[in-house]
């Protein structure tokens, strides 16, 4: 599998990268959160504006201070799964301002807007040196391998160094069927990002050094999405499930 090279992390190289969710409301919340976040094995942070109440500049001059590790900003909206409603020409709006801004390495963009949106933002992003992840969600279930495979496709083909797709299981199968999708697209197109969410596909959070999926959300103060697991007890699994050697995945 490639390795893509974001941020000053590998990945498809290695451990798939623990990505630790920063969700503190405001100011004084967002230093205790990372100042506790420091211990965890993280390789960067994810800052989830839609938590945060305050001023994003503000919220961006701390984490410039005192994040010691790359940094994901993510605008997470209501149908995604998180707290902020905008509008079309609104999230459009605020994801400029903040690559504007800068102090960040890696912007999500949800694939939800559609192609036009998202590849203006790509273009945006890519334009400041800043890596982009094009992510969707589903709440609701998880598709079958092979539209999996095709969406994951297009998100790269709109210029995303790295897709991210989480689905909702309901049977075991549906995980396997989501591992599945990964590994194939993962072969042919390079790393990505997968999860089946909620208890029952916690095993897809612990698999990407089998499957190709390169990072991993790891719970700090709080979990972001249903499924996550405690940053520290993430590492160890990590360990444990990921070939050591590159054959070892065959």
């Amino acid at each position: 599998m490639r390795t893509i090279h974001l941020a000053g992390l590998a990945f498809g190289a290695g451990l798939p990268k623990i990505c630790v969710p920063l969700t503190a409301g405001d100011l004084p919340g967002l230093e205790r959160e990372l100042a506790a976040a420091a211990a965890l094995p993280a390789d960067l942070f994810e800052w989830r504006l839609d938590c945060f109440q305050g001023d994003p500049a503000s919220g961006l001059a701390l984490l410039r201070e005192k994040a010691r590790l790359p940094l994901l900003a993510t605008l997470r909206t209501k149908g995604q799964g998180g707290a902020a409603d905008p509008s079309p020409q609104k999230y459009e709006a605020q994801l400029l301002d903040l690559l504007g801004q800068g102090g960040f390495q890696l912007l999500d963009i949800e694939f939800s807007w559609g192609r036009e949106t998202v590849s203006r933002l790509i273009r945006a992003a890519h334009e400041k040196g800043v890596g982009v992840i094009v992510s969707h969600h589903d709440f609701q279930k998880t598709p079958d391998a092979a539209p999996m495979v095709e969406l994951l496709r297009e998100m790269k083909s709109l210029g995303a160094d790295l897709p991210k797709l989480a689905v909702t299981p309901r049977f075991p199968g549906d995980v396997l069927a989501l591992m599945e999708a990964t590994l194939e697209t993962s072969e042919t197109l390079g790393p990505v990002i997968t999860m089946s969410m909620g208890a029952l596909g916690r095993l897809s959070r612990v698999s990407g050094g089998l499957t190709g999926s390169c990072m991993t959300f790891g719970a700090g103060a709080s979990a972001s999405a249903p499924g996550q697991i405690p940053a520290a007890r993430l590492s160890e699994l990590l360990e444990e499930f990921t070939p050591q050697e590159e054959g070892e995945r065959l």
